[in-house]
């Protein structure tokens, strides 16, 4: 059985590794915002912390993601 998009009505697609480093990146930015505000250098970074953030995150951005490229197809463009 041959498996394509064009022949396939729904393509599902894993987003998690994408979701994972956005909340990385959320994470961090965050954590160096703070850090500056209070006159603290970048090197604040703890992982346990972090990790704690991801974990929270994750579900939330991952469907946030999904809706997104899931979504994409609907935008018109010129």
């Amino acid at each position: 059985m041959i498996n394509n998009s064009t022949t396939s009505p729904t393509v599902t697609k894993d987003y998690s590794q994408l979701a994972r480093w956005l909340c990385l990146f959320e994470a961090v930015n965050i954590i160096a915002d703070k850090a500056e505000k209070l006159g603290h250098t970048p090197d604040c970074l703890k992982p346990i912390p972090i990790n704690k953030y991801i974990a929270e995150r994750y579900h939330s951005v991952l469907k946030d993601v999904e809706y997104e490229f899931n979504n994409s197809h609907h935008i018109h463009r010129h």
